[in-house]
């Protein structure tokens, strides 16, 4: 999958899912939402292949603090479960290090009133190749106006490096 499909789908999901933005009744919130992200992510190696694009050819881990943006809708699929999808970018606080977006499906369930816990799976797009990611995370609704806090883990695979990043970030439903 090309980086141009794979953003064409992802509008093309997000435009026909506009007119079904709504609140749900279980109080877990559906719709639009948006967030900042902060944390920590460590990349390392998996090969011979050179990722700090240092001219030494060194192969070393990559690890820092990292920050991002998120955008998704989230469908009230019923009985406390949601499903839902988002569009990220993240930046590695290091040098040599570029944005890496990614394309995330979600699945969870409520465990509280106000909390939820869910799987995210998806494709990443990274400067040293493309591939899957896998995750799990927490969500937890403050009040009636929509905020959430967050809280992720989220491992992705590449041919020639593995990344950990754990997260938390605030976001808003619209």
């Amino acid at each position: 999958m090309n980086k141009t499909t794979a953003l064409l789908v992802a509008g093309t999901i997000a435009g026909m899912s506009a007119p079904a933005m709504a609140q749900s009744t279980d109080g877990q919130f559906t719709g639009f939402r948006a967030g900042v992200t902060a944390g920590y992510d460590a990349v390392q190696a998996g090969s011979s292949v050179d990722i700090d694009n240092e001219p030494n050819n060194n192969d070393q881990s990559i690890d820092g603090a990292v920050y991002g943006v998120q955008a998704g809708y989230d469908f009230d699929l019923g009985d406390h479960v949601f499903l839902g999808g988002e569009l990220s970018g993240e930046k590695i606080l290091a040098e040599d290090t570029y944005v890496e977006f990614a394309l995330t499906g979600r699945l969870g369930t409520s465990v509280s009133g106000k909390g939820s816990v869910f799987l995210a799976g998806g494709y990443t797009f990274t400067h040293h190749g493309d591939g899957p990611h896998l995750g799990l995370g927490y969500e937890h609704h403050l009040g009636h106006g929509g905020t959430y806090v967050a809280t992720e883990y989220r491992h992705v695979f590449v041919d020639h490096h593995e990344a950990n990043a754990v997260t938390i970030g605030i976001g808003t439903f619209f």
